[in-house]
């Protein structure tokens, strides 16, 4: 069996879980016994925050020529001996450095040495304030005037003091006769710099290759022009942080969140965890709430590859779960003020049914219209409880609160990013870019209309003033109520407004005015009111379901895509209107025609409403419907679609059958569209003479980025329907 060690992966797991070190180390490669679902959602992240990118650029920032980056060696052993055969030079600068001590190994990002002297830098694409602490001195509680690492960086600082401690060892153990410096750094997006490169995101462009187990990867590309331009004077928006004062208290254990953390000691705990990790050791946990994120849970497809599920092994072994046991509903549906559900675990309580009184006092202490945060728990519990299949109305005082909202309705949705490593000059790292809103209408009278949409894909364009002015235009002047979903919209728009602010915009001041008309900012007061808000500051939607509606559907869940499924399954009402075809007919839409209306209800094999975005086009499919469009002009079809399949271009590489339905995909779509040729007119209309596999997939991509966002807004008019005919019907 081949050697396994105890790497900057399984240490890091093992921080949060050591049992999820064990299940981690047996759901890869030969040892796949476990399914691990964590897989997917680091890459989306990764691609999306611009993980890859950042680490590109920090190999140009540290000096490490390509013959020095040891990213292709793989294994323990080819990377250790090509960094000893490096480490002969008196300077040299390494990426991808291997050191093992012991049964630790660490592959360092960069590594500088100058003689004596070892600049181990961890990059990480998160973004960190130079006046911003790494080890506090709290003045209260149980740790009072003793040192805490800040709980925000605390994953990113042991990680690098792990490897300060495993690149310490390991030259000493290689190199006897030596006395080595080793000084530690994470570099970060520095939150005080401004970008000063146009495009500076897209100079690092992602693409996909097949590795040696047959797996497509993602790696950032470092385009040609590059390093002439980061050769220029700039400012850096990556910064390495010195911290290797703080990883030194941290591998000393004097730093006092470790025994909370940790349960010991800093160097105790690699020790021990290394030794089970390489033996292949698993030592189960105390459960607590961390154990419902669980990754390493079983989905019906790795049930059908007979892989096992380490969460449900933790629940068996430690809580003395049954088959059965996992159909109940259990603490993971409960959340937010006032649930203490790490207490209530460690007491032995599991189940939504042993939560009592005592556990959780109730209390009506609201004055204001609808449920209180607590009330709305009770609700929960009660109709869990109770084996609740109806939904729970407060009809009343939801038909008050709506009689307060003035017509026209207008309902909005927005797409937006941020990423490290800036799209555009003159912002900070994760500052953000609002590219896409839908606007869905409704009438006093009942009537429906997608009124608009906003979608700014072009390379180089920075969106966010247009996005604002087109918004103003579309919601005109009136006193109409303008909706929202959660927080997300104010958000984004107070941020524009700092922007602007900012900015030289001729028109800035109506664009501000028309900001704060819409929003609010500042303390909430004691009446519910913020201290700085418009006359026409968003309905939250997801508030009134909050405060008014609660589905056994949704569980604990207040996202609109688990309220959609809920208010869908609810009554006829809805199946009876939209399960035919009038969306694009009856129903006006700026994506949907007459001729292709689109019935928003359909049902799955067993009579259940299947949810809408489960039933959006493939990517592939619109690829098709254009290539078909283009045949239509007098082409040959299969020669078209064979010259597309037959193009190898991965810049807009995607799987044939991505559907975008969730809010990760279009953050990495808007990533793709930027890496595009700035030069090309890529809004034109797609003829056979211009068209290329990039251009088949930006038009296919923009289609399905409109036909996504208009579906959110969408939602929002189904819950106002259900509600409207629920209070009013």
């Amino acid at each position: 069996m081949p050697e396994v060690l105890f790497t900057k992966s399984a240490f890091k797991i093992a921080t949060h879980c050591p049992t999820q070190a064990y299940y981690y180390r047996n759901s890869k490669g030969k040892n796949l016994e476990y399914e691990n679902q964590s897989a997917t959602d680091e890459f989306l992240k990764s691609m999306a925050e611009g993980g890859f990118q950042v680490g590109e650029l920090a190999k140009i920032y540290g000096e490490v020529p390509p013959e020095n980056d040891l990213e292709g060696c793989f294994g323990y052993d080819e990377p250790l001996k090509r960094t000893r055969e490096l480490f002969e030079q008196e300077n040299v600068n390494i990426a991808e450095a291997a050191f093992r001590f012991g049964d630790c190994f660490v592959r360092a990002d960069v590594v500088k040495k100058k003689g004596d002297f070892i600049d181990l830098i961890e990059v990480k694409a998160k973004s960190w304030a130079p006046n911003n602490p790494f080890v506090n001195t709290p003045t209260r509680g149980a740790n009072a005037g003793k040192n805490v690492v800040d709980s925000g960086i605390r994953d990113y600082l042991y990680d690098v003091a792990f490897q300060k401690w495993v690149v310490e060892n390991a030259l000493k153990t290689d190199y006897p006769e030596k006395k080595f410096t080793v000084r530690a750094y994470l570099m970060m997006a520095d939150k005080s710099k401004v970008n000063s490169i146009p495009r500076l995101n897209s100079l690092f462009r992602i693409k996909k290759s097949m590795g040696s187990d047959g797996e497509k990867r993602a790696h950032a590309e470092v385009a040609p022009e590059a390093i002439e331009i980061l050769k220029n004077t700039h400012e850096r928006v990556l910064t390495p942080f010195y911290v290797d004062d703080e990883c030194k208290l941290v591998i000393e254990g004097q730093t006092a969140e470790q025994p909370d953390v940790l349960g010991m000691p800093f160097v105790s705990f690699i020790e021990e965890k290394s030794k089970w990790f390489v033996n292949n050791e698993k030592h189960y946990c105390l459960l607590g709430s961390k154990c419902f994120k669980c990754p390493f849970q079983l989905s019906e497809e790795g049930k059908a590859k007979g892989l096992k599920s380490g969460y449900e092994e933790c629940w068996r072994n430690v809580a003395g779960f049954k088959d059965e046991d996992f159909e109940k509903p259990l603490l993971k549906e409960l959340s937010g003020t006032g649930i203490k559900r790490d207490d209530w675990i460690r007491s032995g309580i599991y189940f939504i049914k042993d939560i009592t009184e005592a556990v959780y006092p109730r209390k009506n202490d609201g004055t204001g219209a609808g449920w209180t945060t607590n009330e709305r728990k009770w609700v929960q519990i009660d109709g869990t409880n109770n084996g609740c299949k109806e939904p729970v109305v407060l009809r009343d005082e939801l038909r008050a609160e709506m009689a307060t909202w003035k017509f026209p309705l207008h309902m909005i949705d927005f797409e937006t990013t941020n990423s490290a490593l800036p799209y555009f000059e003159k912002l900070r790292p994760y500052e953000q870019v609002a590219f896409q809103f839908s606007h869905h209408i409704i009438y006093k009278d009942g009537r429906i209309e997608h009124k608009g949409q906003f979608l700014e894909t072009r390379p180089g364009y920075f969106s966010n003033f247009d996005f604002v002015r087109e918004l103003r235009d579309q919601l005109g002047k009136d006193e109409s109520s303008v909706f929202r979903y959660s927080h997300h919209e104010n958000t984004i728009l107070n941020a524009i407004r700092e922007q602007l602010i900012a900015s030289k915009e001729p028109d800035k001041a109506e664009l501000i005015e028309f900001i704060e008309s819409i929003t609010h900012r500042g303390k909430k007061k004691k009446d519910g009111h913020y201290e700085h808000e418009g006359e026409r500051d968003m309905i939250d939607l997801c508030e009134i379901v909050k405060r008014f509606y609660w589905h056994p559907i949704m569980k604990g869940s207040n996202s609109i895509k688990q309220v959609l499924p809920a208010i869908l399954n609810s009554g006829t009402y809805l199946q009876e209107k939209y399960g035919k075809p009038i969306y694009g007919s009856e129903i006006k839409s700026c994506n949907y025609t007459e001729k292709e209306p689109f019935a928003l209800i359909t049902r799955d094999e067993n009579g259940g409403v299947k949810n809408p975005y489960k039933i959006l086009p493939q990517l592939k499919d619109l690829e098709n419907k254009l290539i078909d469009e283009i045949a239509g002009q007098g082409m040959d079809r299969d020669e078209l679609a064979q010259y597309v399949q037959n193009a190898n271009d991965a810049e807009m590489d995607s799987d044939g059958d991505t559907q975008i339905n969730n809010g990760g995909l279009p953050l990495v779509l808007f990533r793709s569209f930027q890496a595009l040729d700035p030069k090309v007119d890529w809004e034109k209309e797609l003829t056979a003479a211009n068209l290329t596999p990039d251009a088949l997939k930006y038009k296919a991509v923009r289609e399905g980025l409109l036909k996504y966002c208009e579906l959110d807004t969408m939602s929002m008019v189904l819950i106002w329907e259900y509600f409207n005919n629920a209070v009013n019907g």
